[in-house]
């Protein structure tokens, strides 16, 4: 898996697909952190949400450099689908961290200080809503989409669902715990058991049906 993983991350790295999202999640850093006065956990909520939305492009945009022809090619060599989606996955949750890395560094700089609490609960946080963009990408990907149209369609309604309505326990009680400084730790613990679920279910049913039409 650690072998799927590394190609990925130069697939990825070649096709410069990711430099739209990363800018984009980079610029939104830049003002939401221009405050050093403004609290640190609110803001944390709203880069968490725009890295869910960063990660889901990541893994679509991943996924879809390879024509069915090359991804038979990987498939042929990594022999099954579970070493083929456990790489993609580590490969997008390791861009993931690097860009929660930077959120924290420069959101530490810029409020003057590096409060270990409220970093950890930011990055538990942003971690989060990178799996669950990851558990959107997969499905919305090349792999069952395939046109680029239908993807970004199926993308935009899942993101929304899941970045929006309140009463799915998905990501969307975690962020408004976050902006509003409501207590977290009832939001966590839910966001921590689908984020998981839902990354493990998204791979599961991917995988399944990939057998299943190959």
């Amino acid at each position: 898996m650690l072998a799927m993983t590394r190609y990925y991350f130069v697939l990825l790295g070649h096709s410069q697909r990711y430099l739209p999202a990363i800018l984009a999640y980079l610029a939104v850093n830049t003002v939401l952190y221009s405050d050093p006065k403004s609290p640190l956990l609110p803001q944390y909520g709203i880069s968490a949400g725009s890295l869910l939305v960063v990660s889901c492009w990541l893994t679509i945009a991943m996924l879809d450099v390879e024509d069915p022809v090359q991804r038979l090619v990987t498939f042929s060599h990594a022999r099954r689908w579970r070493s083929v989606l456990g790489g993609a996955t580590l490969a997008v949750f390791g861009c993931a961290v690097a860009l929660i890395v930077v959120t924290l560094a420069w959101s530490g700089i810029r409020s003057g200080g590096f409060p270990i609490g409220t970093l950890a609960l930011g990055a538990a946080a942003h971690a989060l809503c990178a799996l669950f963009g990851i558990a959107i990408g997969l499905p919305c990907s090349r792999l069952l989409v395939p046109r680029i149209g239908w993807s970004v369609l199926a993308a935009i309604f899942a993101l929304a669902a899941v970045l929006l309505v309140k009463w799915l326990p998905l990501a969307n009680p975690l962020l408004r715990a976050l902006t509003s400084q409501q207590p977290l730790a009832g939001p966590f613990t839910v966001a921590s058991v689908t984020a998981v679920a839902a990354l493990l279910v998204s791979a599961t049913a991917v995988g399944w049906l990939l057998r299943r039409n190959a």
